[in-house]
């Protein structure tokens, strides 16, 4: 059955993966680095958390199968190309190709050669844990409650903080730290689904209130004069656990706000579609980019925030006009490889 998309989510996706790789080009982006740090990877998850719901008529056997072929073959096909890419580029002996693979079979975020791959098994590792917790918490504020508890054991008991340096295969304690955002995704499908109704004059008001907020939030956390945090941390002191999870989740809503907007503007949204394409191919084409600017005889030299998001709109529209279409032909025979082993 084919799936309902919905036009500004897949934008919000997009602007998603471009925040990703503007973060991964490095503090030569000056305030943009820091601050897409601040939402980008709790993004993904919250938007992957929306349509967590599909799993809920699948017995968990069902789920696990329907979740490794969706994220888990992917990362296979994605780290088969990454390794051949690898080897094309760099000469080192069998027993580095060997680590390479190694750390690909540990999916580990911080530890892998293509390090943007980890969202993969750490997905995996969150959907199949947000299933279980689902089917033993039925009541969505009860999920939320949980949620939270695993956040604050990943960064207080764990002895190792997932988000400094994750250490668990697939990305096990990345899920926990993470799943907060996934499940707040969840809770509020309806909302963030349902179709848009003729406001009220009143509503209409405090619709353009929150987004006045959220969008001067937004331009105070870039520019590093966080009044909120403030605020919060003289009212109530020892927020700095909490606050961090907060602060995401407002410049997600901005993130929600600024994809509205841009629904109806060109094909946007089909580009947003394959998020896990332009997140699998993201360490290949800066592998080809690097590989054409050495033949050119140039450097490609990020120094600012717009040239940041000049250069990732660029990546994307290579990757979707020029790799998907071709790797997607050899992705089909990949499939019938899998299906003919499995048989």
């Amino acid at each position: 059955m084919e799936k309902h998309r919905i036009e500004w989510i897949d934008i919000f996706k997009l602007l998603g993966i471009m925040a990703i790789f503007c973060g991964h080009m490095g503090k030569e982006t000056g305030g943009l680095y820091n601050f897409v740090f601040l939402y980008h990877v709790p993004l993904f998850f919250f938007a992957s958390g929306i349509f967590a719901g599909r799993l809920e008529n699948l017995s968990i056997r069902e789920a696990i199968r329907k979740k490794c072929s969706q994220i888990i073959v992917p990362y296979l096909f994605f780290v088969m190309i990454s390794m051949i890419v690898i080897i094309l580029t760099t000469n080192e002996n069998i027993y580095t190709y060997l680590g390479y693979g190694k750390q690909f079979v540990f999916g580990i975020r911080n530890q892998m050669y293509a390090s943007s791959l980890w969202f993969f098994s750490c997905l995996f590792s969150m959907s199949i844990l947000f299933d279980i917790l689902r089917r033993i918490f039925k009541k969505r504020i009860l999920l939320l409650t949980v949620s939270a508890g695993i956040y604050f054991v990943s960064i207080l008991v764990l002895p190792d903080r997932p988000d400094v340096t994750p250490s668990w295969i697939f990305n096990i304690d990345s899920a926990m730290y993470y799943l907060i955002y996934y499940t707040v995704g969840y809770v509020f499908h309806d909302k963030l689904t349902e179709e848009q109704k003729e406001l009220s004059a009143a509503r209409k008001v405090l619709q353009l209130t929150g987004v006045a907020f959220l969008l001067g939030y937004a331009l105070l956390v870039y520019v590093r004069k966080d009044v909120v945090a403030s605020a919060l941390g003289q009212i109530i002191p020892g927020t700095g656990l909490v606050y961090p999870v907060i602060r995401a989740l407002l410049l997600i809503m901005f993130q929600v706000v600024l994809a509205r907007f841009f629904v109806g503007m060109g094909k946007l949204h089909e580009v947003g579609a394959q998020t896990l394409w332009l997140c699998g191919n993201e360490f290949i084409v800066k592998k080809i980019f690097n590989a054409l600017a050495d033949i050119a005889g140039f450097q490609i030299v990020i120094t600012s925030a717009l040239s940041a998001i000049l250069y990732a709109g660029i990546m994307v529209c290579f990757i979707y006009k020029v790799l998907m279409p071709f790797e997607k032909k050899i992705y089909g025979r990949f499939l019938e490889i899998i299906i003919k082993e499995k048989r």
